[in-house]
């Protein structure tokens, strides 16, 4: 892999050093949702949190650019950018309903964790000894960029995470906060101002929610709650100890290489994996129908397709679907959809297992991104897919039919709408 380091954005970034620029490139923000401080002064994560003139939490950045409506029980496209992603690592969503404008919002801000990622936050390489190539200019504020990889998945590019939302949060102003333990030990946090609707509100679920991690922060800043600890050194993929019910494991957590005496001791033991609870489709609360993800000797090391959101588990799922027709004429027509998003679900091993790849998603190609979940999705080529969280993997239509604007259309007639009937879910425990 090609270093960075005197590359032509890191020539520019000098030129803006020179100008009294300000420089944001150095780590990864989240962009979307617009992060508090984005594009405007200070600028949102210049350096990781350290305690003093970035603390904890958000660096003490809440200037609001634009404020994203999230709907409870739905999920959100969460986006990065920046030109170090420090060999990737583990990353968690939180939500605080905490107002950012009072007195103590440093000392006291309270973050209930909704998502967590082990590995692979937010990419993975094939040659960690160096950032991936920056691609073209910074921005106007500093940040170099990479390549993106618009999925969730692909290796050496910065990825993009369909993140769930509990359908009993309650409604109205809060913080979406992105907390990244990267694997060279820093402790980065961008967060984003949201608008929570479609929510509960469930008191007793939202303060079963986990308190967000925190580690690696000096023990200047007096945090309640919180004894300063660090979680190892360079190398290290953090196995959280409370990731909460709701998250995905895409690398295998590593214990520390050398433990600093003054270790988070609450980190559990790399062997002992967290067991996830999860709906293909949404979180619903305590919905029965969630399913645990899979154990370490199950995570994918290449990578894996249609495996965006809670979808990772093992499914098969056939769905028939009933082209109607809008006019006085009716057709029907059955297509069976089979996808296989991830791999099946075990206990945890007493020890560290090995990592096997995972299996590849059914269809006659790549999957493309998509917006809503469960629409029918019209692909190049005379194929069509079904949203599954982001992703619609390509299927052949049935004979004498073709997809038009959403639509299955039947040989010959006018546009005919599909109508979802059913869907059999075969294998989910």
């Amino acid at each position: 892999m090609v270093p960075v380091a005197f590359s032509a954005s890191a020539a520019t970034a000098l030129l803006l050093l020179a100008a009294n620029i300000p420089i944001a490139g150095a780590h990864m923000i989240m962009r979307s949702p617009v992060a508090y401080n984005l594009n405007t002064q200070p600028f949102v994560q210049v350096n990781p949190l350290d305690g003093s003139t970035y603390p904890f939490p958000c660096q003490n950045r809440f200037g609001v650019e634009n404020r994203t409506t999230i709907e409870a029980g739905g999920a959100t496209l969460v986006e990065f950018t920046g030109g170090a992603q420090h060999g990737g690592g583990s990353c968690q969503f939180s939500i605080s309903y905490d107002d950012p404008g009072t007195v103590g919002w440093n000392a006291s801000a309270q973050f209930k964790t909704i998502y967590s990622i082990i590995g692979g936050c937010p990419a993975v390489f094939t040659d960690e000894t160096n950032d991936l190539p920056a691609t073209g200019p910074p921005d106007a504020q500093g940040r170099a960029n990479t390549e993106f990889c618009g999925n969730d998945y692909d290796l050496d590019c910065t990825r993009q995470f369909l993140i769930p939302f509990p359908s009993f949060l309650k409604n109205g102003p809060a913080t979406l906060a992105w907390t990244w333990f990267n694997k060279l030990g820093n402790r980065e946090m961008t967060c984003s101002p949201i608008n929570i609707t479609g929510g509960t509100g469930d008191p007793k679920q939202i303060n079963e929610l986990p308190n967000v991690f925190i580690a690696n922060i000096p023990v200047s800043q007096n945090i309640p709650n919180y004894t300063p600890c660090r979680t190892g050194d360079g190398g290290t993929v953090v196995n959280f100890p409370n990731p909460g019910k709701y998250g995905r494991i895409l690398r295998p957590p590593t214990d520390p290489k050398v433990t600093p005496s003054d270790y988070c001791t609450q980190i559990p033991a790399a062997s002992l994996l967290p067991t996830f609870t999860q709906d293909n489709r949404t979180i619903q609360g305590d919905d029965d129908s969630n399913t645990p993800v899979p154990s370490a000797s199950n995570i994918p090391s290449a990578p894996f397709l249609n495996t965006t959101g809670p979808g990772f588990i093992t499914v098969t799922a056939s769905t028939t679907v009933h082209i109607s027709s809008t006019t006085s004429e009716t057709v029907e027509t059955t297509i069976t959809y089979t996808s296989t998003p991830g791999a099946a679900a075990s206990s945890a091993p007493e020890e560290t297992p090995s990592v096997n790849p995972g299996p590849e998603a059914t269809g006659v190609g790549k999957p493309v991104p998509c917006e809503t979940n469960g629409a029918v999705v019209c692909i190049d080529g005379g194929l069509w897919g079904l949203c599954n969280w982001g992703w619609a993997t390509p299927q052949p239509l049935a004979a004498g039919t073709k997809c038009v604007d959403g639509n299955i259309v039947a040989g010959g007639a006018k546009k005919r709408h599909l109508h979802r009937h059913e869907v059999h879910q075969l294998g989910h425990v």
